[in-house]
């Protein structure tokens, strides 16, 4: 059985998929939060045959829930309006802080060489896909918790 994973946000949404053992979870795709977002969740789900959604729980670090939340709620409903999905919540705290440490730390900071060119632009760190990979450690947390139990 495998699941879905997302990383909602008020821009994009992460999404990550488990394998069908739903022992791991993988980065998939990043969409843009607007009107078509649902639809593509959906046929997404039809086209894998998935019927549990793991979605981060945004709360702040008093537990309390943030202004992202109440947007999260709003999109739950909407996204299960037919009861066709089971939704797992999982606190998603700290998850694009992690991948964010992870994905600066893989780049190897170089000596600037001698006669650099002051005009020359430096190396920016890809961060593109990071929604998708926090998705995915939001997704493999659930995984993680589920097989202790």
């Amino acid at each position: 059985m495998k699941y879905l994973g997302l990383d909602y946000g008020a821009k994009k949404i992460g999404i990550a998929i488990s394998d069908d053992r739903a022992s791991l979870a993988f980065p998939r795709d990043i969409i843009i939060n607007d009107n078509a977002h649902i639809e593509y969740i959906q046929h997404l789900c039809d086209q894998e045959e998935i019927k549990d959604i793991v979605i981060g729980k945004s709360i702040d670090f008093d537990k309390k829930d943030n202004s992202i939340e109440k947007k999260i709620t709003t999109f739950i409903k909407i996204l299960n309006e037919e009861k066709k999905y089971t939704i797992h919540r999982i606190d998603e705290r700290m998850t694009t802080t992690l991948i964010t440490a992870e994905t600066r730390h893989s780049f190897q900071k170089k000596q600037t060489p001698k006669n650099f060119s002051r005009n020359a632009k430096a190396v920016r760190i890809n961060t593109k896909d990071d929604d998708a990979k926090v998705a995915a450690l939001i997704l493999q947390n659930f995984l993680d918790s589920k097989s202790k139990l």
